[in-house]
């Protein structure tokens, strides 16, 4: 062990070297030295007992340090609405104006009109109103501060009915009952777990009451012996009843195809709810955002609110928001992609699933087939949604599934599937027309 850190060649020696061939630059030096304390390490560890790949572990390492830290990833999950890897996709046309957007200066706190100081906010809540029917709205940067500002600003240190069955956690670890204590408001729980009545919320009435709220279960679904109460009945309380619909569908699915019963921002406002609150990059297929929406009386005092410079969004989440809006009014819901992702016919992915396997074929220790599958909507949206798909199943003669479905995340760009049996699939209904080449070209590098 000894003998061979002796044989470590010195950094400023390989700095030399390299630097003949790289340039010398703090990058370089970086690398090397981090490849250095890597093999030493190994060493050390008993992990290592040659140096023959030293100068390997430095161009990885060189590499590396030069890649960033966020990539593009392909998405063969199935999960169209895939947290870890983003949640929604932008369209190409809507990236294009968050670049003009980025690149240049903006109206973003200017009137154009006036020719003074603006609001960022109206930029998209003339659209807003437009599109869902509401008198005001208030956009922030996601749906958890939405939740927040409307019971900091509306029910600090007053009570806030919730059925018991509604105090759902919602992603990250993060509960309604946590984020209702952080915001001041006292909660007040009603009813069991599967089921809530009119009564129970009226018996919990009291003087000190601020807010009904009701909290719409996107991320799971109960069936058998239950019974809630709709937020249009819960209107004849006689108090301001507020609707966290999560997931933020700002449209009728059917016009989709999709037979699934969400209920859209535009049908509880329509219901004469005071408030409602939903997220910007799950059904909506925009940037993330929390999008407030609601009667003037209760939608403005959040906005005067000091919290809502801490949540406020920024103007490439603007200049998204805005664009994806138009595509709304435009109805060009084909190119929103979680849109078509979702809605995208099973015939189409099978055609996509063929085109991929024909290039595998003759790919050395690699078996290829198609399998009819089911893909997820995910994001805490459409839990009982199930979508018909195709996926290309592959195997590989030499190395287990497991070891496969990492090796494919070391690639460029790195490919996500899922894992299924003895199986590694990747469902056509993620995989971008675009990610279709990269994707075979990472998967022809599987013949060794």
């Amino acid at each position: 062990m000894r003998e061979l850190l002796r044989k470590i060649p010195q950094v400023s020696k390989l700095i030399e070297e390299y630097g003949k061939v790289h340039g010398d630059s703090p990058l370089l030096r970086m690398a090397i030295k981090n490849a250095v304390d890597k093999v030493r390490r190994e060493i050390l560890e008993g992990k290592r007992s040659h140096l023959e790949d030293l100068g390997l572990v430095i161009e990885e390492e060189l590499k590396r340090l030069k890649r960033t830290n966020l990539r593009r990833v392909i998405n063969a999950t199935g999960v169209v609405i895939n947290t870890n890897l983003g949640r929604s996709v932008l369209s190409e046309e809507t990236a294009n104006f968050i670049k003009e957007i980025a690149t240049h200066y903006s109206n973003l706190e200017f009137d154009l009109e006036e020719g003074k100081r603006g609001s960022r906010v109206r930029l998209v809540e003339e659209l807003l109103v437009d599109l869902v029917g509401c008198e005001s709205a208030h956009v922030v940067n996601n749906n958890a501060g939405a939740v927040f500002l409307v019971l900091n600003t509306h029910a600090k240190d007053r009570e806030v009915i919730v059925s018991r069955g509604e105090l759902v956690e919602i992603g990250g670890s993060f509960r309604i009952p946590d984020i209702m204590r952080a915001s001041g408001a006292i909660l007040v729980e009603v009813g069991t777990t599967n089921k809530t009545r009119l009564q129970d919320y009226k018996n919990a009435i009291s003087p000190n009451t601020a807010l009904i709220m009701k909290v719409h279960k996107s991320n799971f679904y109960m069936e058998g012996f239950i019974e809630e109460v709709k937020a249009e009945e819960l209107l004849s309380l006689g108090l301001p009843v507020y609707y966290d619909a999560g997931s933020g569908l700002l449209m009728d699915l059917r016009k989709l195809g999709i037979n699934y019963e969400e209920p859209s921002f535009e049908e509880l406002i329509k219901k004469g709810l005071h408030l409602v609150s939903g997220s910007g990059d799950k059904l909506l297929g925009g940037p993330q955002a929390g999008l407030i929406l609601g009667k003037r009386e209760f939608v403005e005092p959040l906005k005067k609110n000091p919290l809502s410079r801490v949540l406020r969004v920024d103007k490439l989440t603007l200049s998204a928001l805005e664009h994806t809006l138009r595509l709304y009014r435009e109805e060009r819901y084909e190119e929103i992609p979680t849109l078509r992702m979702l809605s995208t016919a099973e015939e189409e992915l099978k055609k996509k699933a063929k085109k991929v396997a024909k290039h595998l074929k003759n790919v050395k220790w690699l078996s290829v087939s198609i399998v009819r599958e089911l893909s997820v909507c995910g994001g805490g949206s459409l839990p009982e949604l199930k979508l018909p798909t195709y996926c290309v199943a592959i195997k590989h003669q030499r190395i287990s599934p497991q070891e496969l479905y990492k090796w494919l995340l070391k690639q460029e760009p790195p490919v996500v599937g899922r894992l299924r049996d003895d199986l590694l699939l990747l469902d056509m209904r993620t995989v971008l027309e675009e990610d279709i080449k990269p994707l075979i070209s990472v998967l022809k590098g599987l013949e060794f």
